[in-house]
């Protein structure tokens, strides 16, 4: 199973071969933009990180909502642990 963190783009590092930075939770990650439509890529966007890739945009709302779910799956996991 594959899943995809949601991420905010603070830099476009290469237009013509689609690289760009974006944040994750305070973390600045190298990523391949080429699955997104122009407009969808640009500093501010949200987008959803899969595998080194941005390969779907989101709304702010949806990537709040999947960091709050992803944040919740950790502290699970943490208390399964202990």
């Amino acid at each position: 199973m594959c899943m995809g963190i949601p991420g905010q783009l603070v830099e476009i590092v290469d237009a013509e071969k689609h690289i760009g930075r974006v944040e994750v939770q305070g973390v600045t990650r190298t990523v391949h933009t080429g699955l997104l439509a122009t407009e969808e890529a640009q500093v501010g966007k949200w987008v959803l990180i899969n595998a080194g890739m941005a390969v779907q945009a989101l709304e702010a709302d949806e990537a709040s909502q999947l960091l709050q779910f992803i944040e919740e799956l950790d502290r699970q996991f943490e208390e399964a642990q202990s």
